[in-house]
């Protein structure tokens, strides 16, 4: 009779700490009873994949076998509730979920990377007329202010600013005139916030987009382009714009790049220049070569990249061949992110940004304005597309 009663008082022992982290943190499935169109925008976001993201996974366990200290670092924001519950096996189905529903809102401030919250507090959120049975709720000026998301999108390492997405916005035009990360990142629409509630003209959309979004990348950047030729010698200068994103780009960890690739051709498509530019923050280790792993930067060797709102002149400066005719200039800016994925191969994302197209013939002048962008936006979708099947083929 003992040997049971110890049996269930070691079970009891055992299951106290996953009820209370339950109890702490429900799971995101918990949220769709009332609000279901935010749990299907969260569930295809980037935050429900932050945990399981093949690019996050293959960093993730670079870092903790560099040194198991980075596994709190990397898991306070990618699996945020574990600052709590301290899952870092990451054992529980709230802890998996990445950055899930219940952790946002229960956040009441946020000072530098530290989150102040409690679970047991009412669901914070951007109304002050929310009235439910389900929950506690409790309006959250925070939640529609930048400073809710410098929690995680702003943070050094070994002394190294690597993500600096906050400050870029604090320096930013928009901060001045009062625009926030949400209002970009997390477009609005008229509807209801929950079942059985008030029609709002604004309503959050959970979806997020950013970087891995390509319908809110194509309108990042403006290109004007001016084209002289005298004799043999051409002169093509850019004009190129950050007219659209309220922080540096590329922005947050280094491995993203923003590429400028010209190319001037003859009227037979001959390859007469060709040139590349890279903007980018480029990391150093201890042995003074770029860290691609940014948790062993020591230092940063340059940093080009786009300001919001900067405009920089990119001039292109070659001979051609005696007797060419017209000479055809294209120049194309591409973000692209290169990570390692679980199975150590490399993956590349690309994606257009804008481009400009020039023309000329001897002694002449032109100036041609940035095409549209091309529309991409179902390369988000092809991303997410491609994350699900690499998880499902690593777990078979």
């Amino acid at each position: 009779m003992r040997a049971k009663v110890v049996c269930v008082c070691l079970v009891f022992m055992w299951m106290m700490p996953l009820a209370l982290a339950e109890k702490e943190f429900p799971i995101s499935l918990t949220c769709t009873n009332c609000h279901q169109d935010r749990y299907n925008e969260w569930s295809r976001s980037m935050h429900a994949l932050s945990v399981s993201d093949p690019i996050f996974e293959a960093a993730y366990l670079r870092a903790y076998e560099s040194d198991p200290k980075y596994r709190i670092f990397c898991l306070s924001c990618h699996s945020p509730t574990t600052r709590i519950t301290h899952d870092f096996n990451l054992t529980k189905s709230v802890s998996v979920e990445g950055i899930t529903c219940s952790f946002c809102h229960s956040v009441t401030a946020v000072e530098g990377n530290n989150f102040t919250f409690n679970p047991n507090n009412p669901m914070q959120g951007p109304y002050n007329d929310s009235n439910t049975d389900a929950h506690a709720s409790s309006y959250s000026a925070l939640h529609t202010k930048s400073e809710f998301c410098a929690g995680c999108h702003e943070f050094s390492i070994n002394g190294v600013p690597i993500s600096q997405t906050y400050s870029e916005w604090k320096a930013s035009p928009d901060a001045a005139e009062g625009k926030q990360c949400q209002d970009c990142h997390m477009e609005t629409k008229s509807g209801i916030a929950a079942k059985g509630g008030p029609v709002r003209d604004k309503v959050y959309q959970h979806f997020w987009y950013g970087g891995h979004t390509g319908q809110f990348l194509q309108n990042a950047f403006q290109i004007a382009t001016s084209i002289q030729r005298t004799g043999n010698r051409v002169n093509v200068t850019l004009n190129i714009t950050n007219n659209n994103v309220g922080h540096m780009i590329p922005s947050g960890l280094p491995m993203r790049k923003v590429v400028l690739d010209f190319n001037a051709t003859d009227e037979q498509g001959n390859v007469l220049y060709s040139a590349q530019k890279v903007y980018a923050k480029t990391l150093l280790d201890q042995y003074g070569n770029e860290a691609t792993d940014f948790w062993k930067a020591v230092s940063i060797a340059k940093d080009n990249r786009f300001k919001p709102d900067e405009s920089r002149i990119e001039v292109f400066e070659f001979d051609v061949p005696e007797g060419t005719g017209r000479v055809d200039t294209q120049a194309t800016l591409t973000y692209q992110l290169q990570a390692e994925i679980i199975t150590t191969e490399m993956e590349s994302l690309n994606v257009e940004l804008a481009s400009a197209s020039s023309s000329s013939v001897s002694n002449a002048t032109a100036t041609y304005p940035t095409p549209k962008a091309p529309d991409i936006g179902w390369i988000g979708f092809l991303i997410a597309m491609i994350a699900a099947v690499l998880v499902i083929r690593r777990k078979r």
